[in-house]
């Protein structure tokens, strides 16, 4: 099974690169949608079902293994459903009217044939890709013997026609100019059909055509419709200045032949036609373009009853087929290649479709569709509002807003509101299902694994606990383990004290609640900026209540000031032309104040989420903070006036018109005063007291609003004094950031403490109290800390009126709480699992810290917004964690391995053999915890756009992990593989998956819908060249020395050899590296650091330890191996943290 995972996981990688050096086509040709693929997924189906007899897996000991192995097996079942059952499709409906069909998103070649008696139809799957041949063949037989025969002899990419005039074996070709200045060419002796009209020159093949036709008489048209003709080539100077309605214009009747010359003017129904020219000796040349919009060519040779003809057919994958016709031998063939039309068993009728905007500008923050199913089978008709994240489900088939269009370009053109919705369709409520079922089955028995007394999990924690009885281990090698110009202008800043009293000011956010203005501007600049608190001018510095009264208040400031969030290399920064991660209002709009990438936001939000990549993800994101802060500047977030007696309770903001009638005062309204008013006087009077510094009269208008607000609101809805004041203090203390600090810290600590109790034998020694105490002092820290997160969690659940677990990052932060409390209980056990479960609280508070600097503030839907998707990231992100702690435990064990003698084998024996097993339970969650986080992200991607796997190279590396580390797991059954110096190395290796999902997969594999890379793929920096070779040097230097016990000269004498080489080639690579940066002051610095001081501090530290405990000089090689190792280690940090901007 381990060869067949590993075939498997070569193959999804390897996709990963094909998709990007070709495209998304060419990896689901060669690897996803091959046979020899679908071979290694029934294969490992059977061996899965195999293994469970094998192993006795229907045991009540073994029921967690059972359920995994189950699981799998309906997994991919449940694929095989989706692959030969399910579909999915687009299905475009405008405003008004209904539809009920859809069009595939796989692309197929269709034909439909018929005669006045019988009919043909014939679809085929089929994809091209620059990997394989384009031609293909296909045979059918007919009636009466006959056999029809297609060749494709030639695919045109991104075909595009152009005209080659005075061509010594061209044809007469006619030209005509539709609307839009579409050129239309019609070969003499041919047809043509435009929209429902047929048109032919010098032919009377088609009697309902409108006929061309010239000779050496003259120019003639045959029409059998009425058409109007304007003569404009003839018009006067007078003509031409009036409009088309006063230009003469003469009437052709129908079935008669008339003169015509060209560039006259002909109304077919409203469309007008310019007969523009005829060329004598011109072609049409099909040539390739860079548009990938449009349609690729097929040459197509057409063989039937003793006929041969050639054709030209256009289409393409994605796009709706316009079927070529051709008659050969009595028959009537179409031809196309593109989407399949699906009926569907009901039609969908479009209500509304909505485009929101934000307020006071063009740019676009959500649409959403009102449909009306109507089922004519069952006698039901059903009202549905579909919008993003939000989907409709019905007979089978599951509906998702996916984009919208116009109607025609010249709506677009004129700024109308798009009046066609683009739905995704899903068809495949089994193969769905079935996964969702295998994913459960997965996640109880992965759970069940680390909790089962019988699982392999407990067994390992068993044995460790049975080394740590016999082990010997001094404490002396513990060390050598771990080895833009701002505004010009004086700014004075709104007084703090006045601002807190603002704070405590009502608000109605954009959800409804009623909650303190303290709580909106913390809202407001986490999602804008992702800070509370900010230095203006280089040294005042300003919270987040004190920004958010004085924007409203001295705008011309602030819009100067870089603020605005935005993502590092997704390409957006360097679209606005800024340096650094923030940019200001100003950054965002041209010279004329127009919005600088409007053009580019409407196309990015016009795309379908599943083919959004980083860039346009980040550009909408980037849109938003910039809107936020523009309604901000104009009041409109600030909803701090109670519409009276509203039923809905709406609360409005100063410039919504509500705010500008008469207020109610004492029974009546008062003349001239209005809420708007009295907004913008207190706006008036806190400008006037930045200058005065005068805040009496701004304080007196403050209490007025308060007065007026708690007039005009329903009492049932207010929080109290009491409430308000708790809820800020809630805020101002960010308890569950600090928190995620305080774990973090704790957990490094926690780690070096409890590896020295591990590795100190003897408990009677001073060293081992004062070292047991510093560890239950950290306990304590630790177990204060808990409390402290459990006030936090009562705090919040006060404030809310609700339990702390209702949405994602509550129930995250109640995890991390009883992650914490698990800990705790194990205490007596095992302090390494404390330390692991305070490093765990750290990933998963890092993980909700995410989403709080991402509250709803607008239409849009913040990145985490889904439930799914939050304890999907959360998953990920801490099975990383533990991950990287076996990569770490790994390192360790090999550094472990260098120093093994035959003096010491027996006491090194012991440590490895326990942290190879702390590293195993450490991978084996890891595992869990990414096996339930990339099933979980498919359930999200599936309740998000309909797909719950797309092979995207994200998701595949995702899989990559799960099937690196099941296999490196699984080392201890496959003969030649199980040993303790192998898991290890595997662990450390197996590390790489996860740097190719987290590093690779965002900055250089440019296709994936993940993917930051924007132009150039950056250069893998030298730093990272070191690092690789400082884990193989170590692998092969443990190797080596696994099992050199003895002290003979030869062997001795070899190893420093082997040491000399490698200082030799590390410092060689060092030299060139420095040589690279020779004039850089930083590098020479930073290398004399490097080269000499650190080698004396390591080189003396290692003497030290070694004539401590061995009574001699250590030998050369080994110092000289650590000494390089170090340097190289050293080198890479560094790299590492300046890279990081630390």
């Amino acid at each position: 099974m381990a060869i067949l995972l590993l075939l498997f996981s070569i193959a999804i990688g390897l996709a990963t690169f094909i998709e990007n050096s070709y495209d998304t086509i060419t990896a689901r040709v060669l690897i996803f949608s091959a046979k020899w693929f679908e071979l290694i997924l029934l294969l490992l189906m059977i061996n899965f079902s195999y293994n469970i007899k094998r192993y006795g897996l229907f045991s009540k000991k073994k029921l967690s293994m059972l359920l995994i192995h189950i699981g799998f097996i309906v997994v991919i079942l449940g694929a095989g459903v989706t692959r030969y059952i399910g579909y999915e499709g687009v299905m475009l409906i405008p405003e008004k009217e209904s539809a009920n069909e859809i069009f595939s998103a796989d692309p197929y070649f269709q034909i439909f044939a018929h005669n006045d008696n019988q009919q043909f139809i014939f679809t085929d799957k089929l994809f091209f890709t620059p990997l394989t041949d384009d031609q293909f063949n296909y045979q059918f037989d007919f009636p009466n013997n006959s056999k029809f025969e297609v060749t494709c002899t030639n695919r045109i990419i991104n075909a595009k026609e152009v005209l080659r005039t005075n061509v010594a074996d061209g044809d007469k070709l006619l030209e005509l100019v539709f609307p839009g200045r579409e050129n239309v060419y019609i070969k003499e002796g041919e047809s043509v059909k435009k929209g429902q009209t047929w048109l032919s020159f010098n032919t009377n093949d088609r009697t309902d055509a409108i006929k061309f036709f010239e000779d050496d008489s003259g120019f003639f048209i045959y029409s059998p419709y009425d058409l109007i003709r304007t003569d404009m080539a003839n018009l006067s100077v007078e003509d031409r200045q009036k409009s088309m309605a006063e230009i003469p214009m003469d009437t052709l009747q129908r079935d008669s032949l008339h003169t015509i010359g060209l560039r006259n003017l002909i109304n077919i129904a409203g469309t007008q036609i310019m007969v523009s020219t005829i060329h004598p000796r011109a072609k049409m040349e099909i040539i390739s373009s860079d548009d990938a919009d449009l349609p690729d060519a097929f040459e197509l040779t057409l063989a039937f009853a003793g006929q041969t003809k050639n054709i030209v057919m256009y289409g393409g994958a994605g796009l709706q087929p316009k079927p070529t016709m051709e008659k050969l031998g009595g028959w009537f063939f179409q031809l196309a290649y593109g989407a399949k039309k699906i009926d569907l068993p009901f039609e969908i009728l479009l209500q509304d479709f909505r485009l929101l905007k934000y307020p006071g500008s063009e740019s676009p923050s959500s649409y959403e569709s009102d449909l009306t199913i109507i089922d004519t089978s069952n006698n039901k008709t059903d009202d549905y509002n579909l919008f993003m994240n939000h989907v409709v489900d019905y007979g089978g088939y599951r509906f998702f807003q996916s984009s919208y269009d116009w109607s025609n370009d010249q709506a677009k053109q004129a700024g109308f509101e798009p009046d066609i919705t683009i739905l995704s369709v899903n068809h495949d409520f089994w193969g769905t299902w079935l996964s969702y079922i295998g994913y459960l089955l997965l996640a109880i028995g992965f759970i069940g694994t680390l909790l089962n007394k019988n699982s392999r999990f407990l067994q390992v924690r068993k044995k460790i606990v049975k080394i740590r009885k016999n082990r010997f281990k001094q404490l002396f090698l513990l060390p050598l383990f771990f080895g833009l110009s701002s505004y010009a202008q004086n700014y004075s800043p709104v007084d703090a004290n006045h601002a807190d009293s603002l704070g405590k000011f009502l608000v109605q956010s954009f959800e409804g609640r009623i909650q303190p203005l303290h709580t909106l501007a913390y809202d407001i600049f986490h999602k804008v900026s992702k800070k509370d608190r900010f230095t203006v001018n280089d040294s005042i510095e300003v919270d987040a209540m004190q920004v958010c009264v004085d924007f409203m208040i001295d705008s011309d400031f602030w819009t100067n000031q870089k603020i605005i969030y935005v993502k590092k290399g997704t390409g957006v920064a360097d679209s606005l032309g800024i340096q650094g991660k923030y940019a200001s209002i100003k950054d965002f709009l041209d010279t004329n104040g127009q919005e600088k990438l409007l053009k580019q936001l409407q196309i990015s939000f016009n795309k379908k989420d599943i083919n959004k990549n980083v860039f346009d993800k980040e550009l909408i994101k980037a849109n938003e903070r910039f809107n936020i802060l523009i309604q901000l500047m104009y009041g409109d977030l600030i909803k701090v006036f109670p519409i009276k007696d509203d039923p809905n309770n709406k609360w409005v903001s100063w410039s919504d018109k509500n705010a500008n009638l008469p207020i109610a005062m004492g029974g009546h309204k008062e003349s001239g005063i209005t809420l708007s008013k009295i907004w913008l006087t207190y706006l008036n009077d806190v400008s006037e007291a930045k200058k005065n510094d005068d805040y009496s009269s701004a304080n007196s208008m403050l209490l007025t609003m308060k007065s007026i607000q708690r007039l005009l609101a329903d009492k049932t809805i207010l929080p109290s004094d009491k409430m308000v004041n708790l809820e800020i203090y809630y805020n101002q203390k960010s308890i569950f950031n600090s928190l995620k600090n305080y774990y973090g810290i704790l957990a490094v600590f926690l780690l070096l403490f409890s590896f020295i109790d591990a590795l100190i034998a003897n408990r009677k020694t001073h060293l081992f109290k004062v070292f047991n105490a510093i560890l239950w002092v950290l306990i304590f820290c630790l177990a204060a800390t808990f409390i402290y997160h459990t006030y936090g969690l009562g705090l919040r659940w006060k404030i809310t009126g609700h339990a702390p677990w209702s949405n994602g990052y509550e129930a995250l932060t109640f995890i991390a709480w009883g992650s914490v409390l698990a800990g705790m209980l194990f205490i007596r056990n095992s302090k390494i699992t404390l330390a692991a479960t305070s490093l765990l609280a750290f990933f998963i508070l890092m993980t909700a810290g995410h989403s709080s600097f991402d509250p709803q503030l607008t239409n849009l839907q913040p990145v985490l917004k889904s439930y799914w998707l939050m304890i999907h990231v959360a998953c990920i992100t801490i099975s990383y964690g533990f991950l990287g702690l076996g990569f770490i435990l790994g390192l360790i064990n090999l550094f472990t391995y260098l120093f093994k003698r035959a003096s010491n084998a027996v006491r090194l024996n012991g440590v490895i053999s326990e942290l190879t097993y702390i590293n195993e339970m450490t991978l084996t969650i890891g595992l869990v915890l990414a096996t339930i986080g990339t099933f979980l992200g498919g359930i999200w991607a599936n309740e998000s756009w309909g797909r719950y796997w797309g092979w995207d190279a994200k998701e595949t590396w995702a899989l990559v992990i799960v099937l690196t580390y099941a296999i490196i797991l699984h080392f201890r059954l496959i003969p030649g593989m199980r040993g303790r110096y192998i898991f290890n190395v595997a662990s450390v290796l197996g590390f790489s998956s996860v740097l190719m999902t987290f590093i690779g997969v965002n900055y250089y594999l440019s296709k994936g819908l993940h993917s930051y890379a924007r132009g150039e793929t950056p250069i893998f920096p030298i730093w990272a060249w070191f690092t690789i070779l400082i884990i193989i040097e170590l692998i092969v230097l443990a190797g080596w020395n696994k099992n050199r016990f003895s002290e003979n000269s030869k062997q001795r004498n070899f190893y420093n050899l082997l040491g000399f080489i490698t200082s030799l080639g590390s410092a060689f690579i060092y030299t060139f590296a420095i040589a690279k940066n020779l004039f850089s002051l930083k590098i020479i610095i930073e290398s004399t650091i490097h080269l000499l001081v650190l080698p004396m501090i390591i080189s003396g530290l290692v003497s030290l330890i070694w004539k401590a405990k061995y009574g001699n000089q250590p030998p050369s090689g080994i110092l000289l191996m650590i000494i390089s190792l170090a340097v190289m280690i050293s080198y890479a940090l560094s790299n590492v943290l300046y890279s990081t901007g630390v």
